[in-house]
């Protein structure tokens, strides 16, 4: 529809008008872009209780609260009663980490503990910020090219926390 009123305006070569029809048309829904909807039925998530050494643990969970933190419905919590896992170990794979949807109320997440380490020039933000990330595909996150904890690319010893654009994107799909 927008793409119609886009082209109207620009045949009537009112620029003005153009620019506003595509800068309505572009930010209204920029969130769409980034769902991949392979994530949780709902955005309060339960895992089963972890128990891996401090120097795990501690950024594990601080990836937990720095989801909840934010001003989405995302609420992440553990209950001994879940299928949902955490698991860390030494995989074979490339990936830092995996997440898998095992049902609408159920994932499985993975962290390699073998490209963690060998790449991770500052241990527990590399861990957390894998660990948000992957957090966000169980939130329906897709992988995108901004300043997004859902960017490939992104340092991952540095950036632990979603960013706005996260938060908006969970915001508009919950």
């Amino acid at each position: 529809m927008a793409s119609g009123v886009l082209g109207r305006a620009l045949r009537r070569g009112s620029a003005a008008a153009a620019a506003v029809i595509l800068l309505t048309a572009t930010s209204a829904d920029p969130a769409f872009a980034h769902w991949n909807g392979t994530g949780q039925d709902i955005a309060s998530i339960h895992m089963r209780p972890y128990s891996y050494n401090s120097t795990w643990q501690m950024p594990m969970n601080k990836a937990l609260a720095n989801w909840n933190a934010t001003s989405s419905p995302a609420n992440f919590y553990k209950n001994s009663n879940s299928g949902s896992t955490i698991t860390v170990k030494s995989y074979s794979n490339t990936w830092y980490g995996n997440y898998q949807r095992c049902g609408g109320m159920c994932m499985y997440v993975r962290l390699n503990s073998r490209t963690i380490n060998r790449d991770a020039s500052n241990f527990s933000n590399f861990v957390t910020s894998t660990l948000v990330h992957e957090f966000g595909h169980a939130l329906n996150l897709a992988h995108n090219s901004t300043t997004s904890i859902m960017n490939r690319s992104r340092n991952r010893n540095s950036m632990t926390k979603p960013s706005s654009h996260d938060v908006a994107d969970v915001n508009a799909y919950y």
